[in-house]
């Protein structure tokens, strides 16, 4: 119990481990399905050791047959899991292990995407199912970063933020730094948003929730000599209480840069209080109409996340990633280094010891 309680114990071993495996990648994924091919040998591995049994009993009884061996064989069963063991390094290493950063850089090929995270004060509704994500905006960041992690494993996708109230403000523009973006995600705080995202002074901003400014902002964020490859996803409530379409500003310079929106619904349709330090602010629902409406007149797509953490890495497989990439780029992306060799090099040497036993 000791051991387990230190950082240095079993469990840090086990959460260091847990962390390098799910940093790994592979440059030939595919051929990892070779492993399914082990349990196939082992039955025919067992089938011949039957076989060869039967013929040495046809001779006699194998007690006496082992009697009649000039150089008797050491039971070693141990020795037995050298082939398996090498076989599996083998197919590890054939798949092309990366981890780590290598010296060498590649150029970023894919799309755009500018996420937009409303942080008004109807998004601090604790309607949400997700213990962990309770409140609207802690799913909105979830569902980011969810995003963030399927863009990060394919590499290549360029990633900005934008979160917006009664004003919006990009907090990461265009990138490839994931572990950047990741820091600006986790950072938010929908109970305590950014000061800049306030009214102030000014008198002429009529609501706490300007989704046209968060859009026109998202687009302005893009890169201009990538049309076609762009994207813009927002989280969102759609519970904007001004009431003037002010949002049809946004959606006119999404249409205008051929940027389509895809918007996100989260919240649940059941009047909900939003109260801050004990105080009722106001009641919220989503309005998902409204949401469906927007994407539509750009050309995106509703993801009705509801009162569930949006399942934005599933999102961005299927409706986003397949649409047609930038091909060119300044930025460099980072990487990952080789790794085979310290799967081939032992693979060999089980492989010898295996072949040692058999003689």
């Amino acid at each position: 119990m000791y051991l387990l309680s230190l950082p240095s114990g079993l469990t840090g071993l086990l959460t260091d481990a847990r962390e390098f495996f799910a940093a790994m990648r592979f440059a030939h994924p595919g051929a990892l399905w070779l492993l399914l091919l082990l349990p196939v040998l082992g039955l025919l591995n067992r089938w011949a050791m039957s076989r060869r049994r039967q013929s040495v009993a046809n001779i006699g009884r194998p007690a006496a047959v082992a009697g009649q061996l000039t150089h008797p064989r050491p039971k070693r069963r141990w020795l037995g899991l050298a082939y398996p063991i090498a076989w599996i390094l083998l197919v590890i290493g054939i798949a092309g292990p990366r981890w780590g950063k290598s010296d060498e850089t590649g150029v970023a090929v894919g799309r755009d995407i500018v996420v937009v995270i409303d942080l008004s004060r109807t998004m601090r509704a604790a309607d949400m199912s997700d213990p962990t994500a309770h409140t609207r905006w802690e799913a909105a960041r979830a569902g980011a970063l969810n995003l963030l992690d399927v863009i990060a494993r394919r590499g290549g996708h360029r990633v900005a933020v934008v979160a917006f109230a009664a004003r919006p403000k990009v907090i990461c523009p265009l990138t490839t730094d994931y572990d950047h973006v990741r820091a600006v995600l986790e950072d938010i705080d929908g109970e305590f948003p950014p000061a800049e995202l306030r009214p102030g002074a000014d008198l002429t901003i009529t609501s706490g929730t300007r989704i046209g400014a968060a859009l026109i902002a998202a687009v302005e964020a893009h890169d201009p000599r990538f049309p076609g490859s762009q994207d813009i996803i927002l989280i969102s409530d759609g519970d904007d209480p001004g009431g003037d379409d002010e949002w049809r500003q946004g959606t006119a310079a999404a249409r205008a840069a051929d940027i389509p929106v895809h918007t996100v619904g989260v919240g649940s349709f059941q009047s909900t209080p939003v109260e801050i330090n004990m105080e009722l602010l106001c009641y919220t629902k989503l309005q998902e109409s409204f949401l469906k409406d927007l994407a539509k007149e750009t050309r995106g797509h509703y993801e009705p996340a509801r009162v569930n953490v949006p399942e934005l890495g599933d999102f961005f497989r299927t409706r986003i990633e397949p649409n047609p990439s930038r091909m060119v780029s300044d930025d460099q992306i980072p990487q990952p280094k080789e790794q085979y060799v310290w799967f081939l090099a032992p693979a060999l040497g089980f492989f010898l010891v295996g072949w040692l036993r058999g003689r």
